[in-house]
């Protein structure tokens, strides 16, 4: 069975990060709402095409595996700083970083944080 390909956007930082090979984990909270396009349906061998906010760039990855931590401080530990931030690799200023999206701060304390690990990303071209 094919994979399902879910639409996310990210910011320039995170987008570039991944598409350079340096960011191998996105984080994502655990909204608990099963919609279409919920992270909560992403599963191993899913794509996810990464859509830069500012602009029409791009990126499709495939998801090796999705892993539930119950707070950003757990799955930084895990997964580490050098392989889930775009910005530093302070697991403190990582965890404000993480925590000031939105209601994420809010929505982990309930329900917890995804680290989605990507591999073989590929930059999307229009044709």
């Amino acid at each position: 069975m094919a994979g399902k390909t879910f639409l996310k956007n990210l910011y320039e930082r995170p987008f570039n990060a991944i598409k350079n090979g340096q960011k191998k984990i996105e984080i994502r909270a655990n909204k608990n709402v099963f919609s279409g396009n919920s992270v909560n349906l992403i599963e191993k061998g899913d794509f996810i095409i990464f859509k830069k906010v500012e602009g029409e760039e791009k990126i499709k990855c495939t998801v090796e595996r999705k892993k539930l931590y119950k707070s950003v401080k757990e799955l930084l530990e895990s997964e580490g700083t050098e392989h889930t931030l775009s910005s530093t690799n302070n697991i403190w200023e990582g965890i404000r970083s993480v925590e000031s999206i939105g209601n994420y701060k809010e929505l982990i304390a309930k329900n917890g944080v995804f680290a989605i690990k990507l591999k073989d990303v590929e930059v999307l071209h229009d044709s």
